[in-house]
């Protein structure tokens, strides 16, 4: 007989059924997740494995490809500057590719001056008064621009003493040591003690733009000098990157620019290093300016040989 306490009962049979199977099926499900998440975790470590093999490959290529460099720049730059007198400014963020640019100068025979390293200072708005002050008590004002720039008017001076010629019979040597003090005491740069003659050219060495307060004042002072230095003479613009906010993206950007100032992108390594050299005889002995790298706006990667 089929009576209530039979109905609860077979209710209770039913549910206790129905908890059993949600637990065995949890159970189940939770080992087929398990074993999914084990199979995915392998396959990552694999896939991470193999891109750290990669990237220690690629690390290794790049090494070879700084070694055939070097080893080949000897024949590449023979004679290219032999006679030639270049001097080599760098701003702060270019300070620590200088060494291998002058390597790359000398290698190609030329008497290198340098380098001359510009301070943080210089760049700096908040002494671009003292810096125009300490300009003018430096040379005549008939030698300077007329405008309030402290940045561009100590520039158009650093350049003359740097590059310009000496007047017939009457060489600069005192003037320019005596411009460099001035501003190497006031903490403005540093360099060396005594320069003896004008250069041929420059080389202006920078790195990777500003981002921080008052970048783009400082930025823009770079590229102000790197015009100033263009305006006296033969200019090469060497920098580790054309990205946004840096002299090589400003010069390359201003078609006025890019008819005086040759540029090097990627001189953070061996390959900008020669280039740079390259781009500097073909800026001496041609009369011939170019863009080069693998950056934005690089007409090629190296100069072409005529």
């Amino acid at each position: 007989m089929i009576n209530f306490r039979y109905h609860m009962v077979s209710l209770a049979a039913v549910f206790l059924a129905l908890a059993v199977g949600a637990v065995f099926g949890t159970a189940a499900a939770n080992g087929l997740a398990s074993d999914v998440l084990s199979d995915s975790l392998s396959a990552a470590h694999k896939a991470n494995k193999q891109l750290r093999q990669t990237a220690d490959d690629l690390q290794a290529e790049a090494s070879h490809k700084d070694d055939y460099i070097n080893e080949t720049a000897p024949a590449v730059l023979r004679s290219t500057l032999v006679g030639r007198r270049v001097v080599v400014v760098t701003t702060p963020s270019g300070r620590d590719h200088a060494d291998g640019v002058i390597e790359k100068l000398e290698l190609a025979g030329a008497a290198v001056t340098g380098p001359i390293d510009m301070q943080e200072a210089f760049f700096n708005p908040k002494d671009k008064l003292d810096l125009l002050a300490l300009t003018r008590r430096s040379a005549p004002s008939s030698t300077l621009p007329a405008n309030s720039d402290g940045v561009e008017t100590a520039s158009a001076l650093l350049a003359k003493v740097l590059l310009a010629p000496d007047p017939p019979g009457a060489p600069l040597v005192a003037s320019r040591s005596m411009v460099l003090s001035a501003y190497a005491d006031a903490g403005y740069l540093t360099a060396p003690k005594r320069i003896d003659g004008p250069a041929d050219a420059a080389v202006l060495v920078t790195g990777a733009a500003y981002v921080e307060q008052d970048s783009a004042d400082r930025n823009r002072a770079i590229v102000t000098m790197a015009v100033q230095f263009g305006t006296a003479g033969r200019i090469v613009l060497a920098g580790t990157a054309a990205g946004d906010g840096s002299a090589i993206e400003a010069v390359r950007g201003d078609e006025a620019l890019t008819g005086r100032i040759s540029t090097v992108d990627g001189v953070a390594g061996a390959q900008g290093h020669v280039v740079t050299a390259l781009a500097l005889a073909e800026r001496i002995a041609a009369d011939r300016v170019g863009s080069y790298g693998t950056a934005d706006g690089a007409d090629a990667l190296t100069p072409r040989q005529r």
